[in-house]
């Protein structure tokens, strides 16, 4: 459906909703409008501290390096 159809078909639809519920189609409305942030503010700190060790090996990287040159050195 072209662009303009879906504006008026959002139009007609927006002239049927009960003036009770007008409330909640603009906030609805609002959400779709404003840009999404991609780490909610609740997630920010772990995220940014998540970020901050991304170079860094895991306990699990290490292990396997360690062990890797453990059996290069029994041939």
């Amino acid at each position: 459906m072209p662009a303009i159809k879906n504006k008026e078909k959002i139009l007609q639809l927006v002239n049927e909703v009960p003036e009770i519920k007008l409330g909640k189609v603009v906030s609805l409305m609002e959400k779709l409008i404003k840009p999404k942030n991609k780490i909610p503010k609740r997630y920010k700190a772990i995220y940014d501290a998540m970020g901050s060790f991304k170079n860094t090996m895991s306990s699990s990287e290490e292990f396997a390096k360690r062990k890797q040159q453990e059996k290069l050195l029994d041939r």
